[in-house]
């Protein structure tokens, strides 16, 4: 290949030059230039040649030749029709469709003697069954410098139970058609199973050793173990993984929240298998837990199956422990993680926000997707459309029980890192300065609504729903509101919300990266920012700073 096919190749792959995506009028100019470079290295044959080659006459030659030439020029004339046609789409995109509301059949609800809630939404028409058992407990529980004990826990559920080994449990619940997955987020822990309705017994006996009878056997935790670690010493490497973390804890502190659900390299090394039966004894319970039924399935037929496998479930003696405190609110800080090999850097702006039961909740959620709840929200376009600086900004309101985060997120080249982080807090200050356009929130809630009524088509889908608000106690009408409470809020509130929770200047920012690469760029918003090198982060501490010995140690693991 020449410099000039390398050259050319080259642009025609990447046309701006930044790690974003290129832009329609780019990718024009770059096409025209490939298609000039293909009919100049490729023309007709030379007229000393013509009278040589066999084949068809001149005229017919000519003709083809002109033709080949007037079909890479009508190709191209395509090309830049489709790309003004994209360019007009992306800066005035279609209005969403009209509005409609999901239909639910009405949740029954009952509790047994042992405190055991139960839910059943009975959708005849296919011979399947959803069920989910919710512990109202999950990794915000994890004991002291044992971040990650609730997910290990969760994992280890589906290890061996009952008198079933791991191989053994899976097996059982393959013969049956079903499947049967387990996980711990945070407020709630999970055991999830979908099978045929009429394989609904057997499954349910294995849920219930699932979740009452765990073996959490020593093989099977010190297998865990290695699995994770493995597993952690490679996102530790990824600036994502490390900005995320990082701005929980400069958020949350030594709160419940302030961790890695996950856990770290250090925490999961030093989890023993005492300290996770501890953790199973005291929150699977049944006054902490929820059952769920949606399918092929009447009320009457639920209430007796949560009897037969679950009635004789006993609470221990000992109540409940009592919910940790939350840390007050920390000042914001601007944390730079020194990455020397990271190939580009993650940017996160975040601050502590509202629990799920606060009053602006939906004002909240209706903010979070007007500034990055999909590619024609704010962030994206301002960053990513306008600017070529990323593949994709988003932000996410984590609304939680005993409060919340406000997370906005983007990777980009490393030296942008402080230019990506400046454009967020600015968008933040936009919001909470000037009322939403009517034409822009429109389709910023038809974005929540539409994506929420399509999580509701499959039986799971509604009991991963009703499972969620269960586990923080909110009413299950709110499943039939939810749409209705979205559309209702109004710019006015979304602008007080953005004013009240969400001022740039209020929050924290950690950019992860190869600090060379921006130090200089860092400006008076950033002049008082923490630069940590990589070996000396630790996730586990609120400063973020390991010991001496600590640092030591990272290196000689890495």
């Amino acid at each position: 290949m020449t410099n000039e096919e390398c050259r050319m190749t080259s642009e025609f792959r990447n046309t701006n030059g930044t790690t974003g995506a290129a832009r329609p009028g780019v990718w024009a100019s770059s096409f025209f230039r490939h298609a000039t470079f293909l009919i100049r290295h490729f023309p007709p044959p030379p007229a000393s040649a013509r009278g040589k080659v066999a084949g068809p006459s001149t005229a017919l030659r000519k003709a083809s030749a002109a033709l080949r030439m007037t079909g890479l020029l009508g190709a191209l004339l395509m090309m830049l029709g489709a790309l003004a046609h994209a360019q007009e789409n992306l800066e005035n995109p279609p209005l969403p469709g009209e509005p409609r509301t999901a239909k639910l059949p009405e949740p029954v609800e009952t509790t047994l003697a042992n405190g055991l809630r139960v839910i059943v939404v009975e959708r005849p028409g296919l011979p399947l069954l959803a069920a989910q058992l919710v512990v109202k407990s999950g990794g915000e529980v994890d004991p002291a410098e044992g971040a990650g004990a609730m997910e290990m826990l969760a994992t280890l559920l589906m290890r061996g139970a009952g008198k079933r080994g791991a191989p053994q449990l899976a097996q059982a619940i393959e013969a049956l058609g079903g499947s049967i997955a387990t996980g711990a987020g945070w407020d709630a822990t999970t055991a999830k199973l979908t099978v045929m309705t009429t394989q609904a017994e057997p499954a349910l006996g294995i849920l219930r050793d699932v979740v009452r009878r765990p073996a959490l056997a020593a093989t099977e935790v010190e297998r865990l173990r290695a699995e994770t670690l493995d597993e952690l010493r490679v996102k530790m490497e990824e600036p994502g993984v490390l900005a995320k973390a990082a701005a929980a804890r400069v958020i949350f502190g030594d709160g419940p929240y302030g961790h890695l659900l996950g856990g770290t390299p250090k925490s999961v090394a030093r989890l023993s298998r005492t300290q996770l039966a501890k953790l199973h004894a005291t929150y699977f319970r049944p006054d902490n837990a929820v059952l769920i039924f949606v399918g092929s399935v009447t009320a009457q037929q639920g209430q007796a199956w949560a009897a037969e496998f679950f009635g004789d479930w006993k609470n221990p003696a000992v109540p409940l422990p009592a919910p940790s405190a939350s840390a007050p609110p920390a000042p914001p800080r601007v944390v730079i993680i020194d990455m020397p090999n990271a190939g580009q850097a993650a940017v996160v702006v975040g601050k502590a926000a509202v629990a799920r039961k606060a009053a602006d909740y939906f004002p909240g959620l209706v903010a979070s997707s007007v500034l990055g709840g999909g590619y024609s929200a704010r962030l994206n376009a301002e960053i990513r459309v306008k600017r070529g600086l990323t593949y994709g900004a988003a932000s996410d309101l984590g609304a939680r029980r005993a409060g919340g985060a406000f997370i906005a997120a983007a990777q980009t080249k490393n030296s942008a890192g402080p230019e990506v982080a400046t454009l967020m807090r600015a968008e933040l200050d936009r919001l909470g300065a000037e009322p939403v356009p009517a034409a822009e929130l429109t389709p910023r809630t038809s974005t929540l609504t539409g994506a929420f009524d399509r999580s509701l088509e499959t039986n799971e889908g509604i009991a991963t729903r009703l499972a969620s608000l269960a586990a923080l106690d909110l009413p299950l009408g709110t499943l039939a509101t939810f749409t209705a409470d979205v559309r209702a809020v109004p710019a006015a509130a979304v602008q007080k919300f953005a004013r009240e929770h969400l001022r740039g200047g209020a929050t924290s920012v950690v950019i992860a990266g190869h600090a060379e690469s921006f130090r200089a760029t860092l400006g008076e918003a950033f002049k008082d920012a923490e630069i940590i090198p990589q070996k000396a982060l630790d996730l586990d501490a609120t400063s973020l700073r390991a010991a001496a010995k600590d640092a030591k140690g990272k290196a000689e693991i890495r």
